[in-house]
């Protein structure tokens, strides 16, 4: 137990003589060997420089003591307790620490490569010396920890800016709200930890794995993640702008309100992942041609332009709740591309690659799709139905518009309360997606493939008969 810090001033322990504390470790030496001896207490003593490498100081108290510029390469502290202890410069090479109290303790430029610190908890303790806010809080920078094992540890506030962390290992640990801006993290195995609101900037994460890491609000500007493994990993608002993704892969990965102005995504594995580009990645002439379009649409055509964006590269562009109404995307690459709550009647999307795209609640009304990509589509709620011709004032032409989806492929798609009524689906490839309460009542299924469709509360034209399973 760690001595209390008391009111008004640092504890006060009389010092060792080197002979003393000579005797001290000769008689912890017994006790680990059960040939006698006692337990080593060096609380509060001062230690600095002690030349101790491959010591077993197992279950040794060390609360308080001085280790700055010591020797203890190799040495086993398991379980040692180093609350508040000063190891400033210590030499700290393949030393272990697993199960120890590390918690305040001040390791500035320590030497940690290759120990072994598995589960420690590292959160900044009370210093039972005198009080220095500057040391209150744990602070690795500029540290040399390459190959250090950290797994599980607690390093959450840690300062890390600039340390050697390269091929370490820092699966599980946690680092949320951790410093580590010019951090070393080559290699490092850091799969499953929590990284959330952490400083990352310009940090090298070269074929790092961050598998499943947790790195909400994390800043990586100007990071370098070639080559990094970043399966799963939670990427919400993270700051990315300027980072280097080149051979990485995010599969999986929810990039939800990233920040990704300035980075190249043409060399990485974004499949699966939840990824929306805001307009402003768009060249600034198609930035032009949508925002005349959208005065077009709103005006009923008395200003603006329509906008004949076929053939254009529009994957993971979040179009959400834009009105497009009668928009050319003829054979379009919108893969995985968001169009949630976006308006697109009478759109024309003839042959468009519209793979894995959010179509919620969309409203394709009269919508052309023939030939149209829609594989692993999400089109719940989505309205695909007839929409009356108007004239241009604004009177009907007694004239219905049907939606055509004629050859569409919507293979294990999502049509979840999807409303088809009315509209061509002759040889659409329904199968394996899910119809669940969708309407296709009045539509045209002539030629339809539905095998391995979820038909659960599907509302099927009159007198049809869904595939025997």
């Amino acid at each position: 137990m760690a001595e209390a810090l008391p009111q008004g001033g640092a504890p006060q322990r009389k010092q060792k003589t080197p002979a003393e504390i000579h005797r001290i470790l000769q008689l912890h030496d017994l006790y680990l060997r059960r040939r006698g001896g006692v337990p080593a207490d060096l609380t509060l003593q001062d230690l600095a420089g002690a030349m101790l490498p491959g010591a077993n100081l197992t279950g040794a108290k060390l609360a308080g003591a001085n280790l700055e510029g010591a020797n203890l390469q190799g040495a086993v502290l398991d379980k040692c307790d180093l609350f508040s202890c000063n190891m400033a410069r210590a030499n700290l090479s393949f030393a272990s620490f697993v199960g120890a109290d590390l918690r305040g303790t001040v390791l500035r430029q320590a030497n940690l490569r290759g120990a072994r610190l598995p589960n420690v908890d590292l959160r900044a303790g009370k210093l039972l010396r005198a009080a220095d806010e500057s040391q209150s809080a744990l602070n690795f920078a500029r540290a040399d920890m390459g190959g250090v094992d950290l797994t599980g540890a607690i390093l959450s506030g840690a300062t890390l800016t600039n340390a050697d962390l390269g091929e370490a290992n820092l699966t599980q640990a946690d680092l949320s709200g951790a410093d580590l801006s010019g951090a070393i993290l080559a290699r490092a195995r850091i799969a499953g930890s929590k990284m959330t609101g952490a400083r990352l900037d310009n940090c090298d994460l070269s074929r790092a794995d961050l598998a499943a890491a947790k790195l909400e609000g994390a800043s990586l500007d100007g990071a370098d993640l070639t080559g990094a493994t970043l399966v799963a990993a939670d990427l919400r608002n993270v700051n990315l702008r300027g980072a280097k993704v080149e051979g990485a892969n995010l599969e999986g990965c929810d990039l939800t309100r990233a920040n990704v102005a300035q980075v190249d995504f043409s060399r990485t594995n974004l499949q699966g992942a939840r990824i929306a580009f805001s307009l402003a990645t768009l060249s600034a002439e198609v930035q032009r041609l949508i925002e005349k379009h959208r005065r077009w649409a709103a005006s009923q055509g008395r200003e603006g332009a329509q906008a004949d964006l076929s053939g254009r590269d529009f994957a993971r562009i979040d179009l959400a709740g834009i009105d497009l109404s009668g928009a050319i995307f003829s054979r379009s690459i919108l893969t995985a591309a968001t169009f949630s709550s976006a308006v697109l009647v009478m759109a024309n999307l003839h042959g468009a690659d519209l793979k894995e795209a959010d179509l919620t609640s969309a409203n394709l009304g009269g919508a052309i799709l023939q030939e149209a990509d829609l594989t692993q589509a999400d089109l719940s709620g989505a309205m695909i139905t007839p929409v009356e011709i108007k004239r241009p004032d604004g009177t009907s032409t007694g004239r219905i518009w049907p939606a055509n989806l004629t050859g569409a492929r919507l293979c294990n798609a999502v049509l979840r309360g999807c409303n088809l009524q009315g509209a061509n689906l002759t040889n659409v490839d329904f199968s394996g997606a899910d119809l669940t309460d969708a309407i296709l009542t009045g539509a045209d299924l002539t030629g339809a493939v539905l095998a391995g469709a979820m038909l659960a509360n599907t509302k099927l034209p009159e007198g049809y008969a869904p595939p025997a399973v």
